[in-house]
């Protein structure tokens, strides 16, 4: 599953795991996500040790989630029930700062240009 086909799938239907089908649909989202946010960390220049990449499958009702934490920044993607248009990313303050600054949230189509997106992000990075 490329980028264009990960954001169509969270845009247009319910990732759930209650049939075979979709579980194997469920599994390729999380591991394709998993791959967009190392593309994302590649972008931003990240050193592989300064951050975590981690996929929760969760329960066969939801997407799961797939998320970066770093020393300054976490990026959450998951299908959330009352919205499907945008995931969320904030900086925080290291591994260990779950809550950190205000919420961000973006379109799922910011993740087909993870350039711009990465430009984005250290906007607020450096902004002093």
């Amino acid at each position: 599953m490329n980028a264009k086909q990960f954001v169509s799938l969270v845009q247009t239907s319910p990732i759930e795991g209650y049939l075979t089908e979709q579980s194997n649909q469920k599994k390729d989202w999380l591991k394709s996500g998993k791959a967009i946010l190392k593309k994302l960390a590649k972008e931003l220049e990240l050193p592989d040790s300064s951050y975590d990449i981690r996929v929760n499958p969760a329960g066969p009702a939801v997407s799961g989630d797939i998320i970066l934490h770093g020393e300054w920044l976490y990026v959450h993607l998951s299908q959330y029930a009352c919205d499907c248009s945008n995931f969320m990313w904030r900086t925080c303050k290291g591994r260990k700062d779950y809550t950190g600054g205000a919420n961000r949230w973006e379109q799922w189509e910011k993740l087909l240009d993870l350039p711009e997106l990465a430009t984005t992000m250290n906007k607020l990075r450096f902004h002093k």
